[in-house]
């Protein structure tokens, strides 16, 4: 993976066949919107929703398509997060007990009848 010289997020290639969560991604819509925008792309034979071909049972949102539907060309690579590293040390809390300085009862008011 190449890194950007910006900062330290590193990049991907934007896949030629997107994922109905990836395409919502880009579109900033959720899953649920996504997928239903999708469903109504089958419904309607293609006169309206998200752009999906099907692959046996996996949805798949064309880029070309995409790029289509919102009138612009995509970036081709998706800025990421870096994944943390595995050799840090993980962080633990000190085992520290804390001291009472009242026995528990003592929260408790007797109730006088």
């Amino acid at each position: 993976m190449e890194s950007l010289s910006t900062n330290s997020v590193e990049s991907l290639r934007l896949p030629l066949l997107l994922t109905v969560e990836e395409a919502g991604a880009l579109l900033r819509i959720g899953r649920t919107k996504a997928y239903a925008m999708a469903r109504e792309w089958r419904e309607t034979d293609g006169r309206s929703g998200l752009p999906v071909i099907d692959l046996g049972h996996v949805l798949r949102v064309p880029r070309h398509a995409l790029e289509e539907m919102v009138g612009v060309q995509l970036v081709d690579e998706i800025p990421v997060e870096p994944e943390p590293s595995t050799n840090s040390e993980p962080k633990t809390r000190p085992n520290q007990r804390r001291t009472r300085t009242s026995d528990q009862l003592d929260l408790f008011e007797p109730t006088h009848d």
